[in-house]
C-alpha cells in the first residue's frame, strides 16, 4: 500500500496550492482507496483537499496535534478514486506567523 508523508512550513498569510505537487501518486496510477490524515502545529491553518473532481473538504481547520497522522484516529478524509485522477491539498496559513503541516495519505488499490 503506497502512502504519500509531507510536511513542511507556510509563511504568514499564504497559501500554498498544492503541496503534493511532484509526488509519484499526485496523478494516481490506478483505483484507490484513499484515507487522509491533517495535522498542524497551531490554530490557523486551514486545508481544501480534493480528489479528481471530488471535494472532499473546503477550508477546514485541521488538528492542532503538531505531528504527523496516527492511524485511524487523523485519518478524517476519505474517497474512493480511478486512475489518472489528480490529488491536491492546499494549505492555507491564516495568522501573522509561519506555521508547520503534517500530512499522509494512505493509497489502497482496488
Amino acid at each position: 500500500m503506497p502512502m504519500i508523508q509531507l510536511t513542511g512550513s507556510i509563511a504568514a498569510n499564504s497559501v500554498n496550492d498544492n503541496i503534493i505537487t511532484g509526488s509519484q501518486f499526485e496523478y494516481l496510477p490506478m483505483p484507490c482507496a484513499l484515507e487522509f490524515g491533517l495535522n498542524g502545529s497551531a490554530v490557523g491553518l486551514q486545508a481544501d483537499v480534493y480528489s479528481g473532481a471530488d471535494i472532499l473538504c473546503e477550508s477546514m481547520a485541521i488538528s492542532t496535534q503538531n505531528r504527523f497522522p496516527v492511524y485511524p484516529d487523523d485519518y478524517t478524509l476519505t474517497d474512493v478514486a480511478m486512475q489518472g485522477e489528480r490529488l491536491k491539498v492546499r494549505m492555507r496559513n491564516t495568522t501573522v506567523g509561519a506555521l508547520t503541516y503534517f500530512v499522509a495519505v494512505r493509497i489502497t488499490p482496488v
